[in-house]
């Protein structure tokens, strides 16, 4: 979608228009779609992702400050959506295993896990975006208003940062 139109249906739809909010979300909608799937791998939980993501964002759109930026604001509120959803997964499988017995397996995923979300958002959410999402660092530039050299750095540090953390729990 070309910025100036994007900008004027944002500040159509901060006023209360329903139907420029609608068309900003069918501008996106396919990308949206592609990287929940990626992240939950499940049609059910995606749709259930979608549907908060448009809820939360038509109740949050007079809150946005910048208008270019409305594709990488959507993108943010599916993925911590996103992330919801796999902390609540992970919580039923651990205790679906622990009821059953087999809890090995699940603590050393729910151990990656944990410390993954220790790692501060500027590092995760390209890391996600990246590797569960499959964008590549141009994708993440744009979606994250970024310049590449700023993507590029916080892919390799948050690979570092996450490198340290798991070393560190395996020595200590």
């Amino acid at each position: 979608m070309e910025k100036r139109e994007q900008i004027r249906l944002v500040k159509k739809a901060k006023n209360g228009d329903a139907q420029s909010f609608i068309k900003l979300c069918e501008a996106y909608q396919v990308v949206l779609y592609n990287s929940a799937y990626k992240l939950l791998l499940n049609n059910e939980d995606v749709a259930d992702c979608l549907q908060e993501t448009e809820i939360r964002a038509w109740q949050n759109i007079p809150n946005i400050k910048n208008e270019a930026a409305f594709n990488s604001w959507i993108f943010r509120i599916m993925i911590n959506i996103a992330k919801d959803i796999l902390k609540k997964r992970v919580e039923l499988v651990e205790f679906e295993e622990s009821y059953m017995g087999i809890n090995e397996r699940s603590y050393e995923r729910s151990h990656l896990e944990e410390e993954f979300n220790n790692l501060p958002d500027r590092y995760k959410i390209p890391i996600v975006l990246h590797y569960y999402a499959g964008f590549n660092i141009n994708e993440i530039s744009e979606q994250l208003n970024l310049s590449k050299n700023t993507v590029k750095t916080r892919l390799a540090r948050g690979r570092v940062k996450l490198k340290l953390l798991l070393e560190g729990e395996e020595n200590g």
